[in-house]
């Protein structure tokens, strides 16, 4: 699932995960050192969805926790997660 993820992250916004720093992993994808458009964040978060077949819940986009690359790792695993434990 992770490298699903970091090739729709690859594909759809122009950034490879396997060259960033740890400390980069935790910068917003919606900030000027990835120049991230909010349109590509949401056709992002379609993909993510599609391609792993699972369903973001609203309150994470909200709260803004669908954001750096480890917190939508963690997201997408839960819901991963969850869709395996129905």
């Amino acid at each position: 699932m992770e490298e699903e993820l970091k090739k729709i992250i690859k594909d759809t916004l122009c950034i490879d995960i396997n060259q960033l720093t740890e400390e980069e992993k935790k910068y917003p994808l919606l900030s000027s050192r990835f120049d991230v458009l909010p349109y590509q964040m949401f056709v992002f978060f379609s993909r993510v969805e599609e391609k792993l077949k699972i369903k973001i819940e609203e309150q994470d986009i909200v709260e803004g926790n669908f954001n750096c690359y480890f917190d939508i790792l963690k997201i997408c695993e839960e819901a991963v997660n969850k869709v395996s434990d129905e």
